[in-house]
C-alpha cells in the first residue's frame, strides 16, 4: 500500500498513532506532569510517570508498524492496548478532581480505538 493511501485510508488510525506518541513523549520528557497537575493524582498513585509513557510510545509505535506493514496481529494488539490505557486514563480524569475536560480527550481517544477495532474485524 503506498503511503498516500494509507493516509487517506488509515487517517483515523494515524491519528491514534500519532497523538498516543506525542502524549507519551510529552508525559516521558515533562516526567513532572503526573506529579504536578492535580488531574493526574489518581494515575500518578498507579503508574510509575516514565512506565506509563512508554506504555503510549510502545503501543503508538506498534500499531503504526503494524498499521504500515499491514500486520493484522499487531494492529490488533495495540489497539488493545491503546483502548485500555485510554480508557483507564478517561476514568481517572472523571473520578479525580477537580472537575475537568480531559477525560473528554482520553475518552475520545478509546473511543476511537474502539472504532478502529470494530472497522477492522
Amino acid at each position: 500500500m503506498k503511503i498516500k493511501n494509507i493516509i487517506i485510508l488509515k487517517w483515523d488510525s494515524l491519528v491514534l498513532s500519532l497523538a498516543s506518541i506525542a502524549y507519551g513523549v510529552t508525559l516521558y520528557i515533562h516526567n513532572s506532569i503526573l506529579q504536578t497537575y492535580k488531574v493526574y493524582d489518581l494515575i500518578d498513585e498507579i503508574f510509575d510517570n516514565h512506565a506509563i509513557s512508554l506504555v503510549f510510545i510502545f503501543f503508538g509505535l506498534m500499531k503504526l508498524i503494524g498499521m504500515f506493514i499491514n500486520h493484522k496481529k499487531m494492529k490488533r494488539i495495540a489497539l488493545i492496548g491503546l483502548s485500555t490505557i485510554w480508557s483507564v486514563f478517561s476514568v481517572s480524569f472523571i473520578m479525580t478532581p477537580p472537575p475537568n475536560t480531559v477525560w473528554i480527550f482520553s475518552l475520545a481517544m478509546a473511543a476511537l480505538a474502539f472504532g478502529i477495532a470494530l472497522r477492522e474485524n
